[in-house]
Order: C-alpha cells, then sequence, then structure tokens
C-alpha cells in the first residue's frame, strides 16, 4: 500500500471515530433536564407559553417544583405525569395523539380529508340524464305554459 492510501484511510477512521464519540449519548445535566422538561408544560397563566418561556410567578413556581422532583430523582416521565394529574393532558404543550385533547388536533385533518374525499366523489359521480315525463304530464306542462303567455 501506498504512503497515500493509508494516510486516506487512517483519515477516514480517525473522522470516523469523532462522528461516532461525538453521536453517542451522554447523560443530561440536571439544569438539562428541567430546561427539557419546562419547556413541554404549559403555563396555566400565559396559555401561549411554556413555563420556561413564561415570565409570570405560577411559571416560576413550577419551574422550581420540577427542578425540586429531578433533585429528588424523579425520572422525566414521573414528573410530567405528576403535572397531567394535576392538570390534565392540556398542560403538556404536545399532548399526546390519542387523548381527548391530542384528537382535537386530528379534527382538521379528518374535516379535510373527508372533504378531499367528498369532492372527488363528486367528480367522478355519473351526470344525471334528464327524467322523461310522460305524455299526460307533458300535455299539462304545455297547456300551463300556454295559460301564462299572454
Amino acid at each position: 500500500m501506498s504512503v497515500r492510501r493509508v494516510l486516506l484511510l487512517s483519515a477516514v477512521v480517525v473522522i470516523a471515530a469523532l462522528v461516532a464519540w461525538a453521536a453517542w449519548p451522554r447523560p443530561a445535566s440536571a439544569a438539562d433536564r428541567v430546561d427539557r422538561i419546562s419547556a413541554e408544560l404549559r403555563c396555566p397563566v400565559c396559555q401561549g407559553l411554556s413555563i420556561e418561556d413564561s415570565p409570570s410567578e405560577t411559571a416560576r413556581s413550577m419551574r422550581a417544583l420540577v427542578a425540586q422532583r429531578v433533585a429528588e430523582g424523579r425520572t422525566d416521565d414521573e414528573i410530567r405525569a405528576e403535572f397531567v394529574r394535576s392538570y390534565g393532558d392540556w398542560i403538556l404543550l404536545s399532548p399526546p395523539l390519542l387523548s381527548p385533547n391530542g384528537l382535537v388536533w386530528l379534527a382538521p385533518l379528518a374535516a379535510v380529508a373527508f372533504g378531499a374525499w367528498l369532492a372527488w366523489r363528486r367528480t367522478r359521480a355519473p351526470a344525471l340524464a334528464p327524467a322523461e315525463i310522460s305524455a299526460v304530464e307533458r300535455a299539462k306542462l304545455e297547456s300551463l305554459v300556454a295559460a301564462d303567455e299572454p
């Protein structure tokens, strides 16, 4: 093997090792966990913001509670479940899809899908043929039209 190939091969191996090392999962610090959980919970006062972004006193006390639960050693799921028990699925900025609040997000998609299906069915429906009328009905209609003419 030439020196050039050896250098190229060793460069590829070093780059692959660095990428693998950078992608290796590391345990999140307590502050990272508090920030991540706080970003997932809705502020009950502001309603449009997470407790991470909200300046309200309620959000501050909720962040402190999250930090306390993290310090106690509870998992992220246990902390989220505690808030869901207290406030319902509404407290999650991204509610689970199979909950009643999550299904509300699917309703507009279902309405659009139903409308598209209905439009597709209407365009594929055969055109209605004009109805045939009997001779008696035709005579009645002609007499009514003749009576209307001056």
